[in-house]
Parts: structure tokens; C-alpha cells; sequence
């Protein structure tokens, strides 16, 4: 069995995100995050249908494979008539951090008047400033010190207040608890009062907040994320063991991703081992992102052998057939530290004409790519969509730049007549939009 989905492949497994069965939903949804990018253009599609057990599935599937032709629709999503749509949109744009997403939510909250859309959207803005947005904070705060406020949603807007530095969090206490809203005055005192949990150590409590990071309150599964992120290295195995136990649930083991990379890299001793034994496709996706978050190059480089168990063998069948994608970013950690020991699989992962071409194994091209890749990178242009054309067109030239290969160099006039025109015109476009400018 080989990656390439067919043509019916994708949308058929879209169709059966509507499905009333939970199991062959999640089987579903599993292949579909482990296809990426080219189940994106049919999950789009989805959005603009009228079937919102589809759309439900289809949305948090687009944040999970965070290509950025989702962002568009999610935000489109947060104009639907269905609060519940607007509501999934809203979260799930969280996981596509930029100002425009930030502007987005800021939009959606100026106009919503249904207090639980409302909820989800201030729970964007704040996952959107965990990620480095730091414009979001600005309307979790109007939000925060507005008395005409639903007090529900400024009571969302406290998950902020762990988040900032002490002395910020001291002035916003010393404000709030002169609220001349009882309930916010009040809920204010508690916090003020609570002390900081005790980092946990014990294995019934670590593994409550292990199964805590299932929740479908994000309070509950952002406070067990955090809580793990203090605690020793049992809690890493224990996290390891229930993504596995859930390996068919992409938001779970989205979520014990962020727990894992939380915890540093002193406290993930078995992630070695880990990625040497796991076999389940989504969490040892998860793991190796992980080890590239983590940075140390030992581990990076043990990404190698990831590569060459999960790689097809002699005969050319994949050991699983579900593991493009966790090759592909295996390449893609090892090109960011600019490493090429696994450069013979990358060429082969470009040259083979039965699966799709994943995008992490093009990024990774286009960061260690040399003159040796440009015949297959071109080949690949010839039987790849409008889509990945681009983004191929995009890794030629930056090749071509970073090696200081000219139009009339040896490199290019030695490929066959077909490669050669392609190159050309992948030039020839270049310079028509440089003149544009």
C-alpha cells in the first residue's frame, strides 16, 4: 500500500468525519491528520457544506495540520450563522499564530453577542499570547477591567493572570479586587489567595492530569498542560504511555506534545528510547517533533535511525504505510541544524513517483538542499498539484541562489530538455513578479 492517497481516498475519509459510528470517525480523522497537507484543499471544502457533523471534525483537523491554506476558511468559519461553528472556529484559529489571526478573534469578540462563542474566542487570544502573540493580551485586558462585561467572560479572561509577570499581576489583583462587581472582586480574593501548586510527584495525580489534557474544557486541559510542565520525569512516561493508548486521537496527543516539549529537556530522559520503540504513527509524529523542540543534537541525530526504521525496505514497501509524514519531519529536524546524514533517504523521498510529496520533506530541501537535488526536486514539479508546484518552484530557487547557480551555468544546461524548460520557466515567472514590484 503505498501514501499516495487517490483520488477518492481523501474524500471519502472526509465523508466519514459525518459518520455516526465514534470509530470509524476516529479512524478517519487519524489517517487524515497523518495525510497533512494534501487533505487540506478537501477539509476546506467541507467548511462550505452544509453538514456540521463534517464541519465539526474537519476544523480542528486544519489547526492540527497548521498549513497555512486553513488559516483563511477558519477565519471565514467565525462568520457562520451556527454559534457552535463560530465557536470551533475560534479555538482552532488559536493554533495558527499570526496578527491576523489575532485580528480575527478581536473581530469576532467586537460583534458576538452568544457568551459561549464569546469564551472561545477570549480562550484563543489566550493560547494566541502563550504562543508569542503579544498583541492578543490587549483586548483580554479591555475585557478584563470592563464593569458592563458579562462577568462569565471576564472570569475567562483571569486564566490570564498566571501568565503574566509578578509585578503586572500584582497591579491587576490590587485593581480587581476594588471590582465594583461582586462576583469578579470575589473570584479575584481566591485566586489572590491560592497558593501555587505543589509541582506533582505522585503517580495518581500525574496521571489525573494526564487524562485531564483530554478535556473538552480548555481551562482543564490548559491547567493540567502546565502542571505537567513542572513535574519530574514520570511524568514524561506516563504522558508517552496514554498518547499511545490514544494514538488514533490527533488533539490528545497534539496536546501531550505541548505537555512533553513543557517539561525540558532534563526531565525527558526516556524520549531516546521512546523514539527508538514507539510504532504508533501519530505519537511518534508527536515525539519527534519534541526532540527537534528540545535542541540538543544528540538526540537530533538519533532521528537517523527514526528515519531508517520507518523508511521502505528493499522491496520498496513502507514497514508502515501510515509513516510518511513522521519521515518527513524527521528530515526536517536534522535540516534545521543543517545536517545531511540522512540525505540519500531525502533524495529518495523526492524521487518516488507512488506517494505524495510531504511538505516537511520539501522544507527540509529547501534549508540543505544542493545542486544534487534540483534534477529531482524538478521531476517532482512535473507530477505534483498547482499547490506543491509553488512551493517546489519556491526550494529551486532558493537553491539556486544559495549555491550561486546561474541561468547559463553547467548545472542547468546539463538537465534533459524537459527539466531544462521547467527550470526556465520557474525563472522566467520569478523575474516577470520582480518586475512587477
Amino acid at each position: 500500500m503505498t501514501l499516495r492517497p487517490r483520488a477518492t481516498e481523501v474524500p471519502e475519509l472526509v465523508r466519514r468525519l459525518g459518520s455516526r459510528q465514534p470509530k470509524q470517525v476516529d479512524r478517519a480523522r487519524a489517517r487524515l491528520s497523518i495525510i497533512g497537507s494534501h487533505s487540506v484543499e478537501a477539509l476546506v471544502e467541507a467548511l462550505e457544506g452544509d453538514n456540521n457533523r463534517v464541519r465539526t471534525h474537519a476544523m480542528p483537523l486544519l489547526a492540527l495540520i497548521q498549513d497555512p491554506r486553513g488559516r483563511g476558511p477558519l477565519v471565514a468559519m467565525l462568520l457562520d450563522r451556527d454559534p457552535r461553528m463560530r465557536e470551533i472556529a475560534a479555538r482552532c484559529l488559536a493554533r495558527f499564530p499570526s496578527l491576523d489571526a489575532v485580528a480575527a478573534i478581536e473581530r469576532l469578540l467586537k460583534r458576538e453577542r452568544v457568551r459561549d462563542v464569546r469564551i472561545a474566542a477570549v480562550h484563543a487570544l489566550l493560547q494566541l499570547y502563550e504562543a508569542g502573540q503579544d498583541a492578543a493580551i490587549r483586548r483580554i485586558l479591555e475585557i478584563l477591567l470592563d464593569p458592563k462585561e458579562d462577568p462569565k467572560i471576564r472570569a475567562a479572561c483571569m486564566a490570564l493572570l498566571p501568565l503574566l509577570r509578578p509585578s503586572a499581576r500584582r497591579g491587576l489583583f490590587l485593581r480587581l479586587r476594588q471590582d465594583g462587581v461582586e462576583e469578579i472582586a470575589r473570584k479575584v480574593a481566591e485566586i489572590a489567595d491560592e497558593e501555587e501548586p505543589a509541582a506533582p510527584r505522585d503517580k495518581s495525580t500525574i496521571d489525573a492530569l494526564v487524562r485531564d489534557l483530554a478535556s473538552h474544557e480548555y481551562t482543564v486541559w490548559n491547567e493540567a498542560l502546565h502542571r505537567l510542565g513542572s513535574a519530574g520525569p514520570s511524568a514524561f512516561e506516563a504522558v508517552v504511555d496514554e498518547m499511545r493508548r490514544r494514538g488514533g486521537d490527533p488533539e490528545y496527543c497534539t496536546r501531550a506534545g505541548m505537555a512533553l516539549k513543557a517539561l525540558g529537556s532534563r526531565r525527558v530522559r526516556g524520549l531516546a528510547e521512546a523514539l527508538d520503540t514507539v510504532d504508533e504513527p501519530l505519537p511518534l509524529q508527536v515525539l519527534v517533533e519534541v526532540a527537534g523542540t528540545i535542541g540538543e543534537k544528540p538526540l537530533i541525530y538519533r532521528l537517523k535511525s527514526v528515519i531508517e526504521r520507518v523508511a521502505p525496505d528493499a522491496a520498496g514497501a513502507l514497514r508502515f504505510d501510515t509513516m510518511q509524514r513522521v519521515r518527513a519531519k524527521a528530515h526536517f529536524e536534522l535540516a534545521r541544524i543543517g545536517s545531511r546524514v540522512a540525505i540519500q533517504d531525502l533524495q529518495s523521498i523526492l524521487g518516488d513517483t507512488e506517494r505524495r510529496l510531504p511538505l516537511e520533506a520539501l522544507a527540509a530541501i529547501e534549508l540543505i538542499g544542493k545542486r544534487d537535488e534540483i534534477a529531482l526536486l524538478l521531476k517532482a514539479y512535473l507530477r505534483e498539484d498547482p499547490f506543491m508546484r509553488g512551493r517546489i518552484a519556491a526550494v529551486v530557487r532558493a537553491i539556486l541562489k544559495r549555491e550561486r547557480i546561474r541561468r547559463n551555468s553547467v548545472v542547468l544546461r546539463a538537465l534533459p530538455p524537459e527539466l531544462r524548460r521547467v527550470c526556465d520557466g520557474i525563472l522566467a515567472r520569478s523575474a516577470r513578479r520582480k518586475r512587477a514590484r
